[in-house]
């Protein structure tokens, strides 16, 4: 499923899970586009879960050849507003949308 808000959108259902910590947070990688400019490519998110609440995070976007991805003001704007709905709509970890490695993820640290 691909999330679109603000003019972004975000590949839910390609999302893949990177590496986490034992202190409630993990980082995925997912396909990001902007529909304004047609930048795309792959965004490195820290997502922060606990029970209390969610935080996403933007730690890298890179385009196709893993070259940093520098969006504007605007573009970082709409990005950061698409990315604090997933976070605030609990969106990270829902069953119909993210992959099961990532669901599972989210009910254990959402216990905390």
């Amino acid at each position: 499923m691909i999330l679109k808000k603000y003019g972004v959108a975000v590949d839910c259902g390609r999302c893949e899970y990177a590496s986490g910590n034992s202190r409630g947070s993990f980082e995925v990688t997912v396909p990001v586009s902007d529909t304004a400019t047609g930048t795309a490519g792959t965004a490195k998110l820290l997502c922060s879960v606990s029970s209390e609440r969610h935080a996403v995070e933007l730690k890298e976007w890179n385009d196709a050849g893993t070259h940093p991805i520098r969006p504007s003001s605007e573009t970082q704007r709409r990005l950061f507003a698409a990315l604090d709905h997933v976070a605030s709509h609990r969106i990270c970890g829902n069953r119909q949308i993210c992959p099961s490695e990532v669901v599972q993820i989210v009910e254990k640290l959402s216990r905390r």
